[in-house]
């Protein structure tokens, strides 16, 4: 049923001339690239902190979820089950669920959960997470399941998650509890995927259809990131402790000019030259290291200079 859905919206796809083609490429894109943690990153540092960290913490557990999902179901793409569809874009790994669907619910989902009172903001993010959603229909990457599940990963994140991350919150030591609770997880996760069986199946050529190695290593870096999340929350919460509630415009703007900056090189600097061997592990640290330098290492420099340069205005007044 799911496949003969993407027949379907296919032919309709082909009928207007791949008119939408090129809009729907985008907004699939658009969702879950960079973007994702641009827009965390600027919550966290310069417009309301709690909001940056919902953000973080939804979907370093989110994007966990979708990958033990996936590494468990291992569902292979709509193509390689029925050969008559014909992706605009197409992608790498495993189907279901979907993660381009689960990244987006979660980001603009979050947004929502915390500014749920300004309807026209709702509504504009609504539409942008059904926009995405159908984007992984309308080319042909995902079956209406795969975009279903992934979407209610998201929103099961989204409504519950928030409710651990306050009880965490009401209680300074209790992040302990989160940091411990995400090594656990992080290594029971890596253990399973490093030693379960994958299906190993040949095209016409002799290809492997799907590589397990390069869906292992996409599990290496979402555990990565969100082992380093909770590192990262762990350590500003206890050292850190910048706030972005009475800070001046210039010093936020500073914050994330920098910031994204430092972000940028990371991407496409650090960690191409650190993942260069292929070794898992390299993947796990360096997608560590990223979001514990976004959420912990950066504020932490950040929140120095700026107490310096108060203790000098403070100085220079007397």
């Amino acid at each position: 049923m799911d496949l003969q859905f993407l027949l379907a919206l296919q032919g309709w796809r082909e009928s207007i001339g791949g008119l939408f083609n090129d809009f729907f490429v985008q907004m699939s894109d658009f969702s879950n690239g960079i973007f994702v943690w641009v827009l965390a990153c600027v919550f966290f540092w310069a417009v309301n902190k709690k909001t940056g960290r919902y953000l973080f913490l939804n979907l370093g557990l989110a994007r966990f979820v979708m990958q033990s999902l996936k590494l468990t179901f291992t569902v292979y793409r709509p193509w390689i089950r029925e050969p008559a569809i014909k992706p605009v874009q197409l992608a790498s790994g495993y189907s279901f669920p979907s993660g381009h669907s689960v990244t987006a619910t979660t980001n603009y989902g979050t947004l929502i959960y915390r500014y749920r009172r300004y309807v026209p903001l709702v509504v504009f993010l609504c539409v942008m997470i059904a926009l995405t959603l159908f984007s992984r229909l309308y080319i042909g990457a995902h079956t209406p399941e795969d975009v279903l599940v992934g979407f209610s990963v998201a929103v099961l994140v989204v409504i519950f998650a928030p409710r651990l991350w306050d009880w965490i919150d009401a209680e300074p030591r209790r992040v302990w509890w989160l940091l411990g609770g995400a090594a656990v997880l992080t290594v029971l996760f890596l253990v399973y995927i490093s030693l379960r069986p994958y299906p190993l199946d040949y095209d016409s050529e002799g290809k492997l259809l799907v590589d397990p190695l390069t869906m292992q290593i996409d599990g290496w870096m979402d555990a990565g990131r969100f082992f380093g999340v909770a590192c990262g929350i762990a350590c500003e919460s206890r050292s850190v402790k910048f706030e972005t509630k009475g800070v001046p415009i210039i010093w936020r703007v500073t914050r994330c000019c920098w910031g994204l900056l430092l972000l940028v090189l990371t991407e496409q600097v650090l960690m191409p030259w650190f993942t260069e061997s292929g070794e898992l592990w390299t993947y796990f640290f360096a997608y560590w290291w990223e979001l514990f330098v976004l959420i912990a290492a950066w504020p932490a420099i950040f929140n120095w200079f700026e107490g310096r340069r108060s203790a000098t205005v403070a100085e220079a007044a007397e």
